[in-house]
This record gives C-alpha cells, structure tokens and sequence, in this order.
C-alpha cells in the first residue's frame, strides 16, 4: 500500500513540475525599424522601434524587463527618455504595458556623431543602422 501511495504521489509531482514548465517568456521584444531623429529641437538620435509584448499576469514597464543597448565605435550610448511623449505614434520604453497587450515601443540614444549604430537587441541580434549626415 505505501509503495502504490509513493507512485501515486510521485506521479502527482512529476505532472506538477511538469504542468509549470511555460516556455513562453514573459517580456518579448522585436525590432522594427530604426532612424535618425532630433529630440526637444535640440538633440540628435537614433529612435529604435520595437514591437513588446508584455506575457505576464500584470502591468509591466518594457525598460525594466528588457535591456536594448546602443553603440558608436565601440562606447555605449546614452538613452534618452521624453516620459509621456509618444515618437512616430510609439511609446516611450518607460511606459506601462497591460498584461497580454502586444505594443508599439520606441528606444532613444543619443548620437555622438554620424557614424554606423550598432544596436544589441534583448535575444542576442545585433543590427547595424547607418546614420547619415543631415
């Protein structure tokens, strides 16, 4: 009796662990397009657009989850955030996404000149974007 308990009770477990084993992640994030773009008139960017998609159970912010980075010869740009300020119709990377939504989300750095942006997306692809001079 307590060996078919132990079986019983094992296979219990073993469909448990089974059962949480979701291979969906939780944040994903796409690139789409990117371009040169000037910030408050007075800074010079590349935008980076992303489509996320917040698979959690709650609200979440895409900059806290995720990490894009971008660089000009070899040294990390810094980003830049207009908070509340949509660019070209998507949102800023410090704003809220609702569980389940797929949303447009935009990334900014600011250039040091106008030479190629290496650009390091969360999953490992790495794009290269040619600025061109204004």
């Amino acid at each position: 009796m307590k060996k078919i308990l132990s079986l019983i009770i094992s296979i219990m477990l073993m469909f448990t662990l089974v059962a949480c084993g979701n291979s969906e992640p939780e944040h994903t994030l796409s690139y789409v397009d990117s371009s040169r773009i000037t910030l408050f008139e007075q800074y010079d960017c590349v935008a980076v657009f992303t489509k996320y998609t917040n698979n959690t159970s709650e609200s979440a912010i895409p900059a806290d989850n995720l990490t894009v980075k971008a660089y000009q010869n070899g040294t990390e740009l810094s980003p830049l955030v207009p908070t509340g300020d949509k660019t070209e119709g998507y949102i800023q990377c410090d704003a809220s996404v609702q569980s389940g939504v797929t949303a447009d989300v935009v990334w900014i750095f600011q250039l040091d000149d106008a030479s190629t942006v290496s650009v390091e997306m969360p999953d490992g692809e790495k794009i290269d974007v040619e600025i061109a001079d204004e």
